[in-house]
């Protein structure tokens, strides 16, 4: 019988090492790096250095499934879509790593390096706590709003007509939104068992499980979305943030680029920024996201509605779900957090969130008062 069993690290390091051997690229090691779900992530070294001295290079390679799961099979054509705006202030400046190369044929890419990086995520774990003092607020106020610009500019850029032959392009991962579908809201109901105090909410879940996909089946209202964009997704320097150097952060991993709502991109992000908060009781979670939403700017009520549902949905399903997060307790009570934003978002009750943490998606303007 032939052998069907997917290739391993080790055998695509091989085949990208001959790949790229011919190139300027030509590597002398290939090292794995950790994330990366659907692609296979390495640090390269070159075997000569680039022009402008540059030793060292990420190499992206993606095969038709998943990398951290072989059996989920996917498109190679989300490796296609790289090349995206920056957006720059004097605190931070967001874009997306330098492209050097790539190759359809055999979805292989080479990458800006960030050397000595950490993802939001782990930078906030390490570099924050309970006890960071308001003194820092206005500097982490500055980085959610520099992402929060980064993600405006990019929507609008992303929905211009000039970017119609990239729509024609995104409009193809199909795979990506049922993906999407799937795990932040049809999961809610296979989590009833695990989580009882859901029960009674099942028809609620269901209806939005409905609206969901009717959302999908009506391209005319979709637009193009980064589809995984959270604190894991976004590399800065593993280094102090201050008022008096800039921070580069790099937005990376756009295989999850789809046809979506632009909420889901903002949801995603506040539902992870959120559990730091939640979790380990660090308030700068709640200041990102506040500089964030004030530098996405003005959304009406219903965008409004629809990101804080996200939200909710990511908590409950995502959010319950990481290893080591927290105690059993407080995996609970993120579940019930997730919950209580879901009915109220559902219910469009704004006077709840007027005095809830997500108050900033319904108060415009509101980092502009603290910075005076």
């Amino acid at each position: 019988m032939p052998n069907t069993a997917e290739p391993t690290v080790g055998e695509i390091s091989s085949r990208i090492t001959q790949e790229l051997a011919p190139t300027r690229f030509a590597c002398s090691s290939l090292v794995p790096l950790s994330g990366g779900t659907a692609n296979f992530i390495f640090k390269a070294t070159l075997v000569k250095p680039l022009e402008d001295g540059t030793s060292d290079v990420v190499v992206k390679h993606g095969e038709g499934f998943v990398a951290q799961h072989p059996s989920l099979k996917l498109s190679t054509l989300r490796c296609a879509v790289q090349k995206l705006p920056q957006a720059t202030n004097q605190f931070c400046s967001v874009r997306t790593p330098g492209l050097l190369h790539f190759s359809p044929d055999s979805s292989t890419l080479v990458q800006e390096y960030m050397p000595d990086s950490l993802n939001l995520k782990s930078y906030a774990l390490r570099h924050f706590s309970p006890s960071t003092p308001e003194s820092e607020k206005p500097n982490v106020l500055e980085v959610g709003r520099a992402l929060g610009k980064w993600l405006r500019s990019f929507h609008d850029w992303a929905a211009s007509p000039e970017q119609e032959a990239l729509r024609s392009r995104v409009r193809l991962n199909k795979e990506m939104q049922g993906i999407k579908i799937t795990y932040n809201y049809e999961r809610l109901l296979s989590l009833l068992e695990k989580f009882p105090f859901l029960e009674d909410w099942k028809g609620v879940f269901e209806d939005i499980i409905a609206k969901v996909n009717a959302e999908v089946a009506d391209e005319s209202q979709l637009q193009i979305i980064h589809g995984d964009f959270w604190t894991g997704n976004i590399l800065l320097p593993d280094a102090e943030i201050k008022p008096d150097r800039q921070v580069p952060l790099f937005v990376i991993d756009w295989e999850m680029c789809q046809l979506g709502m632009r909420p889901l991109d903002l949801g995603q992000m506040i539902a992870e920024l959120y559990e730091i908060t939640l979790y380990k009781d660090i308030k700068a979670g709640l200041w990102m996201i506040e500089g964030f939403l004030n530098g996405y700017g003005f959304v009406d009520d219903d965008f409004a509605y629809r990101t804080a549902l996200h939200v909710g949905t990511h908590l409950v399903g995502f959010g319950t779900s990481v290893p080591g997060w927290g105690t059993p307790e407080q995996v609970e009570l993120v579940a019930k957090t997730g919950r209580d934003i879901i009915l109220r978002a559902w219910e469009t009750d704004r006077c709840w969130f007027e005095d809830h943490d997500l108050a900033p998606l319904f108060q415009a303007g509101s980092i502009d008062d603290a910075l005076k």
